[in-house]
């Protein structure tokens, strides 16, 4: 039996979600043993998924790095998403190396020592052509796949409503309560501004920390405040006749796969601001509501990470301070979801039609290469 060791970068539930689809191959064998290794954001998920073993290690701080060398090293693989630390070690003691990249696109450079990984899986997405040129040719094992999602099946509707602020922190860059108070100002914004009468049912989730804040700030509120594994929030999420999310890029991709009806709520982070502004250019974002709708536009593609979160925090800041604004957006998110029978079905055919021109569905790609590369 092989040991597999799994990472993520633990920044919010991006990479850690991503790399559970890829997993769920791995329940239908008895070939493997799973061991999970992880810290904050990425932890909450994992836990909820079972693997053999889990390690809570904060794999971001170097301190830790001999515990993890300690568990890479009794170890067949290392498959990480986005978890540059995990992958080094792993080539130091001749693992067999798997690294997943939803963000290709996103970073301002990639590091030399992954070009030479057993096997470099990254998705498909917009903005892909300044790190092609780069990096592309550089790498010798890349396989490009469409977006990494659940394999779900569709669902009846319900008379539910859906809103995500996916894992709203990360440990080592922005954390809830200390540099955003993002989910706090959105929460009331939804609940005082739009009406959910319609509706049986409103499900709030985010993170596990900020889900008891949030429960215990807004008490009465009509929102089901919760942190989903990802194969019950994939189906809530078909479930509901409408989904409010930060314009994250697996969520978004996961709800134009179901046919959920999307509302884009402004972002949380960097990469979600560019996301967004990616989804507008591919009209893919009529029902959304941005930063910059009420703010400067910011150009934060390929600055380097300190500065484009930096900006959009102090646009979240100022948004905390202004009732009006909060107005505004919540009266705007309001009209949304009142008049989604009149704007949904144009939306979820275009995201219908973007899914497949990336290629439908990589995940059975993926894991029939690291299937290949394991046995």
């Amino acid at each position: 039996m092989k040991k597999i060791v799994f990472t993520a970068q633990d920044f919010a539930f991006g990479s850690v979600g991503p790399l559970l689809y890829l997993i769920e191959e791995f329940r239908n064998t008895k070939d493997f043993e799973l061991i999970f290794v992880g810290f904050g954001t990425s932890l909450q998920l994992a836990r909820k998924f079972p693997f053999n073993e889990v390690y809570e290690l904060d794999i971001e701080d170097s301190k830790n790095l001999s515990k993890l060398e300690d568990i890479i090293s009794k170890c067949d693989a290392v498959v990480s998403c986005m978890d540059l630390a995990s992958i080094k070690i792993a080539k130091k003691h001749n693992k067999i190396t798997i690294y997943e990249d939803v963000l290709f696109w996103f970073w301002p450079s990639i590091s030399e020592e992954l070009f030479d990984v057993d096997l470099y899986i990254r998705e498909y997405a917009f903005y892909s052509s300044v790190n092609d040129k780069l990096y592309a040719n550089k790498i010798k094992n890349l396989l490009t796949v469409g977006p990494i999602m659940a394999v779900s099946k569709k669902l009846s509707r319900k008379k539910q409503a859906f809103i995500s602020f996916g894992g709203a922190q990360a440990t080592h860059v922005y954390q809830v309560g200390k540099d955003t108070n993002f989910p706090f100002v959105m929460t009331d914004i939804l609940s005082k501004y739009v009406d959910w009468s319609d509706f049986d049912r409103v499900i709030l989730a985010t993170n596990e920390k900020t889900v008891e804040q949030l429960k215990e700030r807004f008490p009465d509120t009509p929102f089901e405040f919760t942190t989903l594994a990802h194969d019950k929030f994939v189906t809530e999420m078909s479930q509901s006749e409408v989904i409010l999310i930060t314009p994250g890029l697996i969520t978004a991709r996961e709800a134009f796969y179901t046919e959920t009806p999307v509302v884009f709520l402004p972002p949380s982070n960097d990469s979600q601001y560019i996301q967004l502004d990616g989804f507008r250019d591919l009209d893919l974002a009529k029902s959304a509501v941005s930063l910059d709708d009420f703010f400067p536009r910011l150009d934060l593609l390929h600055l380097i990470g300190e500065e484009s979160m930096r900006l959009v925090l102090e646009q979240l800041r100022l948004l905390g301070k202004s009732e009006d604004i909060q107005r505004k957006i919540g009266l705007k998110l309001n009209d949304l979801v009142q008049s989604r029978n009149k704007w949904s079905k144009e939306t979820v055919k275009k995201g219908k039609d973007y899914i497949d021109s990336l290629g439908g569905n990589g995940t059975e790609v993926a894991i029939a290469k690291i299937m290949e590369i394991l046995k």
